[in-house]
């Protein structure tokens, strides 16, 4: 019988191994951000860069090509999925229809926060301003004839994360709790354009600059950002890129006015939710 015992308790500790709290050295992938203003080297909303632009901030060299998402999040007026550190990202990408997604992402300056995850896409450390933000992303695609992401019908987003098992998990309780409260933010539309920098210590560091813009443009702001990403095997060379390009940034001299995360920024500006 004790043998019995003992073997069941194997099987299920290994049925269950994937399952566990995570610990800072296993957050493999990092991100940078550094944010900026634009002063008046863009238009607004602008859909292709300007000499101004490329003037200003000429230590990159960015590439022509345009890629375009729209983007909004859902939670309650009273943020209770912010309050468990969750964030649901509904991100329609235009330029590319077939790589929309529906993403639930975990984010803390605590990775051990989260408790017991398994089953995750990636595990992330994000830098911005110089602070540590520890997150783990779950994605599912979705097709854009199913969700009108200007008219998200919540009840279809959550019918699709159902479909995995790990997210439903982290969502269900506040959901079934919650679900008639929801309600989505601005719907917000992002611009980017990838490229390198051109400092040779580390042009083979693949840069995005982005834009972000309210869809119906009330109100009348814009997010702006460099990023970058790269293996925590490469730290201390990303870090070394960071600084640089924060350097560059900030010798250009426009005042970016938003700081930080672009989500919590959003949820800022959608009067709806109680800040």
């Amino acid at each position: 019988m004790k043998t019995h015992l003992l073997v069941i308790g194997l099987v299920s500790l290994c049925l269950h191994s994937g399952a566990y709290a995570l610990s800072p050295n296993q957050f493999t992938s990092l991100e940078y951000h550094v944010n900026t203003g634009l002063a008046s080297t863009l238009p607004y909303a602008a859909d292709q860069l300007t000499p101004d632009f490329t003037k200003a901030f000429g230590f990159i060299a960015l590439e022509d090509e345009l890629s375009i998402k729209l983007v909004t999040f859902i939670d309650t007026p009273n943020r209770d999925f912010n309050a468990k550190h969750i964030n649901i990202r509904v991100r329609e990408n235009v330029t590319t229809p077939r790589k929309s997604k529906i993403t639930i992402k975990l984010r803390d300056d605590n990775p051990e926060a989260f408790g017991e995850l398994s089953g995750y896409k990636k595990a992330e450390v994000d830098y911005t301003e110089g602070k540590a933000a520890y997150s783990v992303s779950y994605d599912l695609p979705y097709s854009p004839n199913d969700i009108d992401i200007q008219h998200v019908n919540i009840a279809t987003v959550f019918d699709i994360i159902k479909r995995n098992q790990a997210m439903w998990n982290i969502v269900s309780d506040i959901y079934n709790q919650h679900k008639q409260d929801l309600i989505q933010t601005e719907v917000m539309r992002t611009h980017a354009w990838e490229g390198f920098v051109k400092d040779k210590r580390f042009n083979d560091v693949e840069m995005e600059f982005q834009i972000w813009t309210p869809y119906y443009r009330k109100p009348r702001i814009t997010f702006a950002e460099f990023s970058f990403k790269g293996s925590a095997g490469d730290k201390a060379r990303l870090d070394e890129a960071y600084q640089y390009v924060d350097q560059q940034v900030k010798a250009v001299g426009f005042d970016s006015g938003h700081q930080g995360s672009k989500t919590n920024s959003t949820f800022t500006i959608t009067e709806a939710f109680n800040q």
